[in-house]
């Protein structure tokens, strides 16, 4: 089945736009539409994304992430915790900091 041809074009988003107008204006119009109609484009240069990160390892924990993980798996990180001396949201908090370097990096 063919896809139908996009009878109006998509709006650019404003450079003010709020979190909430960036997500609504992301979920209305897809991805592929916007990067065929030069709304939106590929950037390669992932620098603005480190610079977030290396900020973020500095900031306060202010934004909350809820997650439902296997109770073994919470009590192994809860245990490695124990042993680093630190508490398992810590520990996690940590690695993930960790693993979003490694896949930061692994993209440029």
């Amino acid at each position: 089945m063919k896809k139908q041809k996009r009878s109006t074009p998509i709006p650019p988003l404003r450079k003010e736009a709020t979190d909430e107008e960036i997500i609504r204006w992301t979920t209305t119009h897809d991805v592929f539409d916007r990067l065929a109609t030069g709304v939106s484009e590929i950037v390669e240069d992932r620098s603005d994304i480190d610079q977030l990160l290396e900020d973020a390892l500095v900031q306060g924990n202010t934004a909350q992430l809820n997650m439902r993980i296997p109770p073994a798996m919470k009590a192994v990180l809860s245990r490695l915790a124990r042993e680093r001396t630190t508490d398992a949201t810590t520990l996690a908090r940590i690695w993930l900091a960790e693993r979003l370097q490694q896949e930061l990096k692994a993209q440029a």
